[in-house]
């Protein structure tokens, strides 16, 4: 089918690489909005070679990365418009959404990210073992995460049985290997992708006859539900990325979670260092950019490292990316102790 050999042309995942692809996304997409940030790291790549070699190394990842994240969204969201074209519209009129179903993949990684920081010891043996599978949710995870409630609310089903009824449905006559793993398990497990999300949405109000639904407001709603399905667990200084590079600590084997903890206790109190020493630089805790520092330093090319530091521990995506790079990438682990010290001369 077309929805087999979609899954099959893009490299799956593990859950332990999808919430470092997540993270990492998200921090990069962040990154790129903090101008304070991209001048320190072009500070840091022109002045100081080992950063400079160990930043092509991650440029290059870092770019591979996004290109695969964004190829693997355009083509999923042409899948979507190859076998339902009704969704390539706007929801609404009056909508100020350029896209619907840029719309409804943004969603997507929503809900993609709250199945990430669900707790695993709750799945059954089987569904635990297949929800391994990076940018996969499965059916109980999307109801424990409140989707299902928001349809009944919509009308569009009447319950979570027909719910799981429609979806198995979509996602069997899609793929015949899904068929036997569902029989094999007792139909504990349904894979859900972005298409199997949207076609299953369409055959839901096919099958209910469903009038006049707002599907952009319906998907707004599916977003807040799944994030206050959540709410309780955070704290008001974390988001979504942080939670994820939390999570990323401790997955894996126990050897790597123990180094990953050791490198991530590191870059903490590298952290909270500088938001110690933006404090101390600014008085009032005003940006970093209303810095009246001297004529000398004002042109000092640290200076504009250290307040791109600044930025960046105050930015949870952009500090949940790093993290992750501390943690993982030897290099990039020396070149981040290389610019703490460098920026001890500066703060101390």
């Amino acid at each position: 089918s077309s929805s087999s050999s979609s899954s099959s042309s893009s490299r799956q995942r593990s859950k332990e690489e999808g919430i470092r692809y997540r993270a990492l996304y998200s921090g990069v997409q962040a990154a790129s909005l903090e101008p304070e940030v991209l001048r320190s790291f072009t500070v840091l790549f022109e002045d100081y070679l080992p950063i400079r070699l160990a930043g092509r190394r991650i440029y290059a990842y870092l770019e591979n990365l996004m290109e695969e994240v964004r190829e693997e969204r355009r083509g999923e969201i042409a899948m979507v418009r190859e076998f339902c074209p009704i969704w390539d519209q706007r929801a609404d009129d009056t909508d100020p959404m350029e896209d619907f179903l840029e719309c409804a993949r943004d969603v997507w990684d929503v809900i993609m990210d709250e199945a990430l920081l669900l707790d695993d010891t709750l799945e059954s043996v089987g569904e635990s073992q297949q929800s391994q599978e990076g940018g996969v949710v499965s059916l109980s995870q999307m109801i424990r995460l409140g989707i299902d409630q928001v349809l009944v609310e919509e009308g569009i089903v009447n319950d979570a049985k027909e719910l799981e009824c429609i979806a198995r449905q979509v996602v069997l006559d899609e793929d015949e290997e899904m068929e036997k793993q569902y029989d094999e398990e007792g139909g504990t497990y349904l894979k859900i992708t972005f298409p199997v999300f949207m076609n299953m949405l369409n055959q839901c109000t096919l099958q209910n006859k469903t009038q006049n639904v707002n599907y952009g407001k319906m998907l707004q709603n599916v977003e807040q539900k799944v994030k206050d399905q959540r709410a309780g667990s955070r704290t008001n200084n974390q988001d979504t990325s942080t939670m994820l590079a939390a999570k990323a600590v401790h997955s894996g084997s126990s050897t790597s979670c123990e180094k990953r903890q050791k490198y991530s206790d590191s870059y903490d109190g590298y952290v909270s260092t500088f938001q110690l020493w933006e404090r101390k630089f600014l008085g009032n805790g005003d940006a970093a950019s209303n810095v009246e520092p001297s004529s000398s330093t004002r042109q000092s090319r640290r200076m504009k490292i250290l307040r791109g530091c600044f930025c960046g521990a105050r930015n949870p995506k952009v500090a949940a990316a790093l993290k992750i790079v501390y943690m993982d990438y030897a290099a990039l682990r020396l070149a981040g102790d290389l610019i703490f010290k460098l920026m001890s001369k500066i703060a101390k």
